[in-house]
């Protein structure tokens, strides 16, 4: 087998037969800094570049200027979202978007062993973090040695200061629930949680819907869907006679939905329906919900990441991504 050989500067500068020094200063980004060169020789470094195959050594770039303007970006989840159908797709168009406006490469790394990964993302300036299934001592290895993170969403680690960015969902909880209040014929609502492990967007988004709701003498009655995303009877129950049911999870939706279709109920004249979620696949106009900011908070996190890289303050750098009640299209009983 036919070892293989890495394509290095001094090809690419025998290739285009030009100096060493333009070849460094247009395939590092110093074009026009400690070096001028040409466009027309700019133009022919590049072209040899890509014909011969060259790919910058990040970790020699790393190790000679204590940076590689690289930027990891670290999924928990198995399959890293490059599918439109993916609930984290968005985030990482944001991510990417932003990356590159701000003169990043990115390293994209996902749901792999944990050694392997901290020997991997360390080649990186910093990292944006995606996901709720976190290895927790992971986490805490890297920020004890000083490593930038960035978490999509509110994640607090024991023992170690994080770094978050996340959606103004108390803002637009108070509006939701405002508008539900309205709708309340018992002056109370069901609030279905999902059979999940409890995580901080959960537990604020309870707080938030709780201290809302407080505040117009709204009761809010909570219970939890089964392993199945169903609900009991019981809990049914509770919905018809408070007449307004919200689901914490988007997830939660079409099952309920089956559920109305099998008692002859109708959502939007029976029950109405809200969710503390974006509708980000598109198909679910009938609930109350508020709009798909993913990308705008995919690209905060990478400006947050930024200012974190060139120590920046961050006493001023505002954490939180607006978001916009929606409401459903079917916004009245039927008489």
């Amino acid at each position: 087998m036919k070892e293989f050989k890495r394509v290095t500067l001094q090809d690419v500068a025998r290739e285009a037969k030009v100096s060493y020094a333009s070849v460094s200063a247009v395939l590092n980004g110093k074009d026009g800094q400690s070096i001028r060169v040409a466009q027309r020789t700019k133009e022919k470094i590049l072209e040899c570049a890509a014909s011969l195959g060259y790919v910058p050594n990040m970790a020699a770039r790393k190790l000679k200027n204590g940076t590689n303007s690289l930027i990891a970006v670290f999924t928990y989840e198995q399959i890293f979202p490059v599918e439109s159908e993916n609930e984290y797709y968005r985030f990482f168009v944001g991510i990417q978007e932003t990356a590159e406006k701000l003169g990043y490469d990115i390293l994209i790394l996902n749901n792999r062993p944990t050694e392997e990964n901290s020997s991997r993302i360390v080649l990186a300036d910093g990292a944006v973090m995606m996901g709720v299934n976190r290895d927790d001592k992971g986490i805490e290895r890297l920020v004890k040695a000083n490593y930038p993170l960035v978490f999509v969403g509110r994640r607090e680690v024991a023992e170690v200061s994080t770094h978050w960015v996340t959606f103004d969902y108390q803002k637009v909880i108070i509006q939701m629930v405002d508008h539900l209040s309205g709708l309340c014929l018992q002056h109370s609502l069901v609030y279905v949680e999902s059979f999940e492990q409890e995580r901080e967007p959960r537990k604020d988004k309870r707080r938030f819907l709780l201290d809302a709701a407080r505040s117009l003498g709204l009761e809010v009655l909570i219970v939890q869907a089964d392993e199945r995303n169903r609900i009991s009877d019981e809990a049914f129950t509770l919905i018809l006679q408070c007449k307004v049911v919200v689901f914490d999870r988007l997830f939660l939706l079409e099952p309920f939905e089956r559920l109305l279709e099998r008692k002859y109920l109708k959502l939007g004249s029976d029950i109405r329906g809200a969710v503390l979620e974006d509708d980000w696949m598109g198909c679910h106009e009938h609930w109350t919900r508020w709009s798909n900011q993913r990308l705008e908070l995919g690209s905060l996190a990478v400006e947050y990441l930024s200012h974190l890289l060139q120590k920046d303050s961050l006493e001023q750098l505002d954490r939180l991504t607006p978001l916009h009640l929606v409401i459903a299209e079917s916004s009245a009983f039927a008489e």
